[in-house]
């Protein structure tokens, strides 16, 4: 089975995104590239709530390098009962049974499935249990207000600390697994 990752960077209080959408406080260098590149590259799909997919799908087209190239090329997924049609390279909707069809997909052969944002989404995908890791990289910046990462969701989730990676930026990148679960993937 295919393991679902959650990969968020967030403010130390928790944000992930910042008053009107703001990602510029995000701290993004050489060595997290490095980082990301490293962890993501054999990862075999995306999955992604609406607002996320099109923040992503207006920007990743147009870039360039090896993360651009990575994302334009991995299957993606976007989970919307609203959005009419996607155009991002390699895409699909789905409008329900989400808990049902991320099922599917973590049943089918390939690399790991990433959730990049996507708040609500992940939210629905927690009340489900179908969060296999967390990865988090927490920024040292305080935001005082903005979208948290985790909304509203089940009960308390005891989590096991799988690593913790300091970088020179001052960004702490996290990996938790809900605490009893198989870490040997």
């Amino acid at each position: 089975m295919r393991k679902l990752i959650a990969w968020d960077m967030v403010s130390l209080d928790g944000y992930f995104e910042g008053p009107d959408h703001d990602l510029s406080w995000f701290v993004f260098d050489d060595e997290l590239e490095r980082y990301v590149t490293d962890t993501q590259q054999d990862a075999g799909t995306l999955l992604f709530g609406r607002v996320t997919y099109q923040m992503m799908a207006a920007y990743w087209p147009h870039a360039e390098g090896r993360i651009a190239d990575f994302m334009n090329r991995v299957e993606k997924v976007v989970f919307s009962r609203t959005l009419e049609n996607v155009d991002w390279h390699n895409s699909r909707i789905v409008r329900d049974d989400v808990p049902g069809e991320v099922a599917r997909i973590k049943a089918q052969p390939g690399g790991d499935i990433f959730v990049f944002g996507s708040a609500d989404f992940t939210a629905t995908l927690m009340r489900h249990n179908l969060i296999d890791e967390y990865r988090i990289g927490i920024n040292p910046v305080l935001l005082g207000r903005g979208v948290p990462l985790f909304k509203e969701g089940p009960e308390r989730a005891k989590l096991t600390l799988l690593e913790a990676r300091p970088l020179q930026s001052g960004v702490v990148i996290l990996h938790y697994a809900p605490a009893g679960a198989d870490t040997a993937a």
